[in-house]
């Protein structure tokens, strides 16, 4: 049914006999004039066998009951957690150095808007301090922080501060690499004790240490982590099967459009599309129409006890849901789409979620043209190379093709032999003829008996002197389903059609 496989096919029914006559026309010393018949081809194939020989820009994809469907896919649509894990990380790192003014004191943990952290885990990065031992004996300081822990364990740097000592760790800071940070109530503190060498509690007495943290990135995180726009991407899914289409109208019973939702994101997700555009051969730009694309369309998501889970979904529009065989109908030649993701789009900050630095979700959009339908008078075009040299001693030629047809479709052929100027010299044929006769069909679409059709062209020798020099054959090809676009059939792989050509020469020799 592909253009390109029946122009294919009428153009090995109608050249193949050069190899033959050349075999005529070199017999030596011998002048003559005779007429020659002989079998040129005899051949069967199948549908499935002629559309993966000619498919280039989609799947081919068999039903199992046989039902032909071409899969358009488009690029995939993806994005990672990095963006809120950047906005997290800059946001603490952004802190300034603390003074511990109150013992604890609570760090000005401000996140970034929306989000209501209750656990985040530290792949990298530093924690530091500096005190100043203003007494006159030597102490430990016990820097901790409550909300960080490792293993379970809490947070705590012990060292020894001599009297009048001052240390200081920004240059030699310690890793905060393995803790986990457990906000309260969305604040994280950080304290310390001072003791003297005997285990005994003291105070400074007037000096502040200090503390801050340099370069944190963080593996994890979970909570409500507010509503973000994902800026997924846009693409464009060219469909082949118009590509030499002139006229005629084409009909798929029943197309479908998937998106495939592939997501490991713990968060509520719902696509935002924004643009959804079936480009025709005609022209025309016809939006896809569904209330699941006004409304957005619900990725899957992993739950808390799911970290690491990928989930996937399939959603699939089809004639109930959308216009889909309206614009899939009007000959699609692109489609053309822009699909973002609104996280958390109910803002319910009671549903508590998590990323991951791995975290991704993807968004893939296939089209699948089924081949069952109706055709009425769909004409696609294509110019084939001729060269008539091995013809020089053939006077005329008179073709005769018999088709024997499980294949529901009807093809006329008309076509043109051009010069080297792609001036035409003469027509293949006398008018539009039906070469091929499409099998007949029950109620349901499907053929029920073989159609049979002979098709006889005469090349009479003034005329065939007219196409000698022909360098081009333009060629006209029509199809229509068997009951003219009054009912649609099914094409399935292992329909076929028998061709059997054969020809009368009257070649000379002089």
């Amino acid at each position: 049914m592909r253009n390109y496989a029946v122009l294919f096919l009428a153009a090995l029914l109608i050249f193949t006999a050069c190899s033959q006559v050349q075999e005529i026309t070199e017999a030596d010393g011998i002048t003559y004039e005779a007429e020659y018949a002989m079998p040129i081809l005899d051949s069967k194939v199948s549908m499935g066998d002629l559309l993966e020989r000619f498919e280039e820009n989609s799947v081919l994809l068999i039903d199992p009951d046989g039902l032909i469907r071409f899969k358009y896919s488009g690029d995939v649509l993806s994005k990672t957690s990095e963006d809120v894990f950047e906005a997290i990380n800059a946001t603490l790192n952004s802190l300034p150095e603390i003074p511990i003014i109150f013992n604890p004191q609570p760090l000005p943990f401000s996140q970034p808007d929306g989000l209501e952290i209750d656990q985040l885990d530290c792949k990298r990065g530093d924690i530091y301090f500096g005190a100043f031992n203003d007494l006159s004996f030597p102490v430990e300081f016990t820097l901790f922080v409550p909300e960080a822990t490792q293993n379970g364990e809490m947070l705590r740097i012990t060292v020894p501060i001599q009297p009048g000592e001052q240390v200081d760790f920004r240059e030699d800071p310690f890793s905060f690499a393995g803790y986990r940070l457990v906000p309260s109530g969305g604040i994280v503190n950080v304290g310390y004790e001072l003791k003297d060498m005997d285990g005994n509690e003291v105070s400074f007495v007037g000096s502040i240490p200090f503390v801050g943290f340099d370069n944190l990135e963080f593996s994890y995180a979970e909570g409500y982590l507010g509503r973000t726009e994902y800026v997924g991407g846009r693409d464009t899914i060219e469909i082949d099967f118009f590509d030499n289409w002139i006229r005629g109208d084409v009909y798929f019973e029943d197309p479908i459009i998937t998106f495939n939702f592939e997501n490991s994101f713990g968060i509520p997700t719902k696509s935002i599309v924004n643009v959804f555009d079936i480009f025709t051969v005609d022209g025309e730009v016809l939006p896809l129409e569904s209330m699941f694309l006004d409304e957005g369309i619900d990725f899957p998501y992993p739950e808390l006890d799911e970290v690491g889970e990928i989930k996937t979904k399939e959603f699939v529009f089809n004639k109930t849901n959308s216009n889909i065989d309206v614009v899939l109908g009007a000959g699609p030649v692109a489609i053309d789409y822009d699909v973002n993701a609104d996280t958390n789009p109910e803002e319910d900050t009671s549903i508590r979620g998590f990323i991951t630095d791995s975290s991704y979700y993807k968004v893939q959009v296939d089209v699948e043209l089924p081949m069952y339908g109706n055709a009425i008078d769909f004409v696609t075009t294509d110019t084939f190379e001729l060269d008539l040299d091995d013809f020089k001693d053939v006077n005329y030629a008179e073709f005769k093709i018999h088709t024997e047809n499980n294949l529901p479709l009807n093809v006329d052929i008309q076509g043109y032999f051009l010069d080297e100027n792609r001036m035409v010299l003469d027509s293949m044929l006398d008018g539009r003829e039906r070469v091929v006769m499409g099998a007949p069909v029950d109620s349901d679409g499907n053929v029920k008996s073989t159609a049979i059709e002979e098709t006889f062209s005469l090349f009479e020798d003034a005329r065939f002197d007219k196409i000698r020099v022909a360098k081009e054959v333009l060629l006209f090809v029509s199809f229509s389903t068997t009951t003219e676009g009054e009912q649609s059939v099914r094409i399935k792989s292992d329909q076929d059609v028998r061709v059997r050509m054969g020809a009368k020469f009257g070649v000379s020799n002089e």
